[in-house]
């Protein structure tokens, strides 16, 4: 197991856990976020194949439409 920062609460995973499951993990929907790690903002065609590691800040944004 690792802990990362998700939001500011720390958060433990297991060894090997990508973004996606992250997020599937804490019940947050997938189409409606964006992820920024370590202060990086992460394209959505990445997020299963970064692996999280220990001490990690991520960081989930809503997505809102608007004009």
């Amino acid at each position: 197991m690792i802990s990362i920062v998700l939001n500011d609460e720390v958060v433990t995973v297991s060894i090997g856990t990508s973004l996606v499951k992250v997020l599937e993990h804490q019940t947050i929907a997938l189409d409606a976020v964006a992820i920024a790690l370590n202060s990086e903002v992460v394209p959505r065609s990445r997020w299963p194949h970064i692996v999280c590691q220990q001490d990690d800040q991520l960081e989930v944004f809503s997505v809102v439409a608007g004009g």
